[in-house]
């Protein structure tokens, strides 16, 4: 029989029910059926209308509905930041009846022109503030509200764990998987398990919690051990999609395994969570829905005779969403059950679809112009619609463009070639933060582990390290600085200092009097001594296992920089925005006239936390509170050039020729930008390391998604005029950048 891929759902076998949307609400990111029955349904807005979410009760025999709360009248919510626009995949029920939840965002301020989330990430007024946790009582309508787990921060997806103390969350912004204990209000970060937005987490029998890398590999949480776990497992694709790859719907078959599904271009992959054995099931699309562009899924649900049901969007040319029905445990193959549309209502998406007790499938439309609806769907009488079944009345509807600032809200780093290293694929997540990084001779080595010392090399073009190697097994890098071309200095956690030719991957070792406590290396000093500091700050030259303290004067132990102006003079901060330079030969100090940069009231932040000397004897530092100044190669005259952002310090600053400087903007809660100083330019901001491929100026490349946060160090090779950027946290990656554009 010949489809007719243009025939609808016919409609005398559905129901329509319209979600409220007078107040441009467009969309729903949670849909919920809760243990005793009871049906729930966030009413949301992104794109261009600054709104709040709402919670109704669905009451799936009718489809009538009761409102239990507008976010707008539960939580304040400051007209110039951006709102609590939804409340997304993150409704869960606890023991008492109660509903647990958190909001998102995806709406702009009232005075954007559209959502910048990250263009105001740190802004203190026109920022997101943070998701808010609340639990609702159902039958009440009483809000709890628990506050704002983590600044800044939109919750992304959530769960219960079978311990009601705990709830689990994800991170829009960072990528981030959290606990919070419920009791204590104690929030746990377990650091990075994702590039960035990816918002499905699932539970298996025993509790052990699974979610996925926005690129689709696999994590388990195991709270008996309280860790993480990489299990190397990753959809693939069938077409080789480089689109959005992560786990997005999840269901528990009647063979106590997980069927999971990808978000675009998906394949339906199970998983024996004791085994980790994976069947690969195949792709969503039917064989007689041909797609040459991307495709997506949307809802996921199973009836009684695990038969399973999704809808599918194809993007080749004008379709609204088509449901699908696939007998998978049986052998069966995907069938078109026919467009998802009413009377011309299109539908754009499905984000969840439910059963009822009667049989029914509740199918949620968002994104579309008559959304958000909700269609029930009697799908025991649905048949593939053949060709003598009628086309469906259809409407055609293109989203508007919401981006209405342009490539002026672009964030990336510009450059002519774009690549990523994604570390996290080919090694132990734990071994992926960059402790140290090496540019040489057209290849990168970076230092890294956390229980021990490895050394990667790879090239520009590769996505694979060309080689990893563990040097040192006794302990961890502390601390880490480029002694030669091709030599690093690494100071490990166990007591040691490693003298490390790079390119060899051999090293040599010094033992450290455990009395002295050091924990950074600061300095190259004349015939290879080492400038080192410990807890206090106090200095010391280490000369082979000869280890001297260096004059009365202290660095800032937490994050102060020592700019090294010769082989004998030390330039570092002194009290408040005081700089002092230390001669190593005559042991003496001497306060500087001019002070470092510093924000009036806060001279206690002027801390130097990193620097460089130019050509000239120029020196540029950067300062804890994120100011940019330059002293004359005398020392007598300074010029302030002001500061990137609201908060965040400027650091590790690299040379990239005699009179250029590159270095990093933020620590581990800004998010990290690259900035670039000259003579010329001046302080010039060139953007965050993040390639996300859905932003137009990158989808075309061939490179794989990488979003660093939190930057650990930069190194740049003048030779391919390539900078590498390396990430600071779990699940980490270098972007690298050949040829820099600079705005």
């Amino acid at each position: 029989m010949k489809p007719n891929l243009l025939a609808g759902i016919p409609e005398h076998h559905a129901r329509f029910t319209q979600l409220p949307n007078e107040e441009g609400h467009n969309a729903v990111w949670d849909f919920v059926r809760s243990p005793d029955g009871r049906f729930y349904v966030s009413v949301c807005g992104e794109n261009e209308k600054p709104l709040t979410a709402l919670l109704y009760e669905y009451y799936p025999t009718t489809g009538d509905l009761r409102l239990m709360f507008d976010v707008a009248n539960i939580w304040i919510v400051d007209p110039a930041q951006m709102p609590p626009s939804k409340i997304h995949t993150s409704i869960d029920f606890m023991p008492d009846g109660r509903l647990i939840m958190a909001t998102h965002n995806t709406a702009p301020a009232p005075g954007h022109r559209q959502w910048m989330f990250e263009q105001h990430y740190e802004h203190p007024w026109e920022g997101y503030p943070g998701s808010i946790l609340m639990l609702v009582n159902p039958d009440t309508n009483e809000v709890q509200i628990k506050g704002i787990p983590v600044p800044r921060e939109s919750i992304y997806g959530g769960m219960l764990g079978n311990d009601p103390r705990y709830y689990y969350f994800l991170g829009y912004m960072r990528g981030h998987f959290y606990r919070i204990d419920l009791e204590t209000n104690e929030v746990k970060d377990y650091g990075k398990v994702s590039e960035f937005s990816s918002c499905r987490l699932v539970k298996d029998a025993k509790g052990r919690f699974y979610g996925s890398s926005y690129t689709g590999s696999f994590w388990r949480y195991d709270p008996e051990n309280d860790e993480i776990e990489d299990l190397k497992i990753r959809f693939h694709p069938p077409s080789g999609t480089k689109h959005r790859r992560q786990f997005i719907f999840a269901l528990h078959t009647p063979r106590d395994t997980l069927l999971l599904v990808g978000n675009m271009d998906g394949e339906i992959i199970e998983l024996h969570p004791e085994t980790l054995e994976v069947t690969r099931h195949g792709s969503i699309l039917p064989s007689d829905v041909p797609s040459v562009n991307g495709y997506g899924i949307g809802g996921f649900a199973a009836d009684e005779n695990f038969v399973i049901y999704y809808g599918l969007k194809t993007h080749d040319e004008y379709r609204p969403i088509r449901l699908v029905r696939w007998d998978l445990l049986r052998g069966g193959k995907p069938e078109n059950l026919g467009l998802i549309t009413w009377g011309g209502k299109d539908s754009q998406y499905i984000c969840e679809m439910i059963f009822d007790d009667n049989g029914l499938l509740h199918m949620v439309d968002v994104c579309g112009q008559f959304s958000p609806y909700i269609l029930a769907v009697d799908v025991d009488k649905l048949q593939p619609p053949g060709e003598e079944t009628p086309n469906a009345a259809l409407t055609p509807y293109y989203e508007s463009d919401y981006n209405g600032v342009g490539s002026a809200a672009f964030m990336h780093i510009a450059a002519r070639e774009v690549s990523t290293l994604p570390l996290h694929r080919h090694m132990d997540w734990k071994d992926t933060a960059v402790k140290h990084m090496s540019a040489i001779n057209g290849k990168l080595y970076t230092v890294g582990g956390k229980e021990s010392v490895m050394l990667t090399e790879s090239e520009f073009a590769g996505d694979c390290p060309l080689q990893i190697k563990t040097i040192y097994h006794g302990g961890a890098p502390l601390s880490c600085l480029s002694i030669e071309e091709n030599k690093a200095a690494v100071l490990t956690t166990d007591h040691r200092i490693l003298l490390i030719d790079l390119t060899k991957g051999s090293w040599e070792e010094t033992i450290v009097p455990l009395e002295n406590g050091l924990i950074k290396l600061h300095a190259v000093l004349e015939e290879g001594k080492l400038l080192a500091s410990d807890r206090e700050g106090f200095l010391f030259v280490c000369a082979g296992n000869d280890f001297s303290r260096l004059g009365p004067i202290q660095v800032d132990p937490r994050d102060g920089y020592i700019v090294q102006l010769d082989n004998d003079r030390l330039l570092l901060s002194g009290r408040n925005d005081e700089i002092i330079m230390y001669s190593i030969n005559d042991q003496r100090i001497e306060t500087l006239t001019v002070k470092a940069a510093s924000i009036r009231g806060r001279m206690f932040q002027a801390t130097i936390t990193g620097g460089a000397v130019l050509s000239d004897g120029t020196v540029v530092a950067g300062t804890r509170d994120g100011l940019l100044f330059s002293l004359t190669p005398d020392l007598r005259d300074r010029t302030v050039y002001g500061r990137l952002y609201s908060n965040g310090e400027l650091r590790d600053f690299i040379r990239m020729d005699n009179d250029e400087v590159l270095g990093i903007y933020g620590g581990d809660k800004e998010a990290g930008h690259v900035f670039h100083f000259s003579g010329k330019h001046g302080f010039v901001d060139l953007g965050r390391p993040r390639m996300i491929k859905d932003n137009r100026e990158l989808n075309a490349l061939p490179s794989e998604f990488g979003n660093i946060h939190h930057i650990s160090r930069l190194a740049y090779g003048k030779e391919d005029d390539c900078l590498h950027v390396g990430s600071a946290e779990l699940y980490g990656c270098v972007i690298r950048y050949r040829g820099i554009a600079f705005p």
